[in-house]
């Protein structure tokens, strides 16, 4: 009956140490199990923001000079004699004059069609351009004016021309999207294959 409880009591470390290591093997399990830290995905590069200069711009860049172009808004047009008339065409001028309080720059080639009224649509074809004149930088001080030469064919030239009466002209000044509207009642045609008009480039008036 002595022995038992000296056994116990020599068993007692051993059970200590093997209750130790257990616990250090349960650790070591769980440190190696753990995930490790994941990589962050990179950023898309296709979704990437425009950077100015690809963003459209709304406005014209002023030009190689510095000067700003001259726009409708600034713009008066009327019509004014020319060459007088050869052939069946009519030959005056489109005179634009700065009515605002800065300079601007006339350059190049108007858009001109002629149209039933100032809010009309177009009738017939656009001008045509003729390149007999030189492009030339114009610059319009307030009150000053550019001239531009142009032909207008008579409509019942053309036998197979649907003739209408027009208003006016439909002025847009080179490189401009707005336009003004000068009266000027013509015989026109409504046929967009028929031609009855040529404009020159712009010149000092």
């Amino acid at each position: 009956m002595s022995l038992m409880p000296r056994a116990a009591a020599a068993l007692a470390p051993l059970l200590l140490v093997a209750g130790l290591a257990g616990c250090g093997q349960g650790t070591t399990t769980g440190t190696t199990s753990s995930p490790s830290p994941t990589t962050a995905s990179p950023t898309p590069t296709g979704t990437a923001s425009p950077t100015p200069s690809e963003t459209p711009s709304e406005t014209a860049s002023p030009t190689a000079g510095g000067l700003a172009r001259c726009l409708s808004t600034q713009l008066e047009g009327s019509i004014q004699p020319g060459s007088g008339g050869a052939a069946g065409t009519v030959y005056q001028k489109i005179v634009l004059t700065n009515v605002s309080q800065a300079p601007c720059l006339l350059q190049g080639f108007a858009g001109v069609s002629l149209t039933d009224g100032p809010e009309g649509a177009p009738i017939g074809a656009p001008a045509d351009r003729d390149a007999a004149a030189p492009v030339v930088a114009i610059t319009l001080a307030p009150g000053q004016s550019g001239a531009a030469d142009f032909g207008l064919t008579q409509a019942r030239n053309y036998t197979d021309c649907v003739v209408v009466e027009a208003a006016g002209f439909r002025v847009y000044p080179p490189e401009d999207y707005g336009s003004l509207f000068i009266p000027a009642p013509s015989t026109a045609c409504s046929n967009a294959d028929i031609h009855l008009l040529t404009l020159r480039a712009f010149q000092p008036a």
